[in-house]
């Protein structure tokens, strides 16, 4: 018997467990996405220290997907493929060369959760997040939630 409730039907995964950084952040591995359809990111961020600074400092955020679990990551830049509905500004259709969804350059964007969905066509994923202009050390963490699960209830 299937299961109704939202929980038997997703796996939460912690991809950057929350911690301060200071420059360009990538993770050395994936997310294993096997028997999932699709990936939610939710990525928090916190206060950007140097935010008010000239010139003005930033954070940028894109999804790479792989069949290795840490080598030959490649962005997803297909908008079919980074969905945004219901996402708040600046999220934004991924960039078709980087891949880039979300840029965080202004004091009024920081202090928040984004969240963006993913559809994979390989096994791993993993969100890169890119310091410009030394942004400071700034708090952020990123949950994935798979979903569409082949067998439900999922395990957690």
């Amino acid at each position: 018997m299937a299961s109704r409730d939202l929980a038997s039907n997703l796996k939460v995964v912690t991809h950057v467990a929350a911690q301060a950084i200071t420059a360009t952040n990538t993770p050395s591995s994936g997310v294993d996405t096997k028997g999932f359809d699709s990936v939610t990111a939710l990525i928090s961020l916190g206060t950007v220290t140097n935010i008010a600074n000239s010139p003005q400092p930033s954070w940028t955020f894109h999804a790479e997907e792989s069949d290795s679990e840490s080598a030959n990551f490649t962005a997803i830049t297909d908008s079919e493929r980074i969905l945004i509905a219901g996402a708040k500004s600046p999220v934004t259709t991924p960039n078709s060369s980087t891949g880039v969804f979300l840029t965080v350059d202004a004091a009024a964007e920081d202090a928040t959760t984004y969240h963006v969905g993913i559809i994979s066509t390989k096994r791993y994923v993993r969100i890169v997040a890119t310091a410009a202009n030394t942004p400071g050390s700034t708090p952020y963490s990123v949950v994935l939630v798979l979903s569409h699960g082949a067998l439900v209830p999922v395990s957690n």
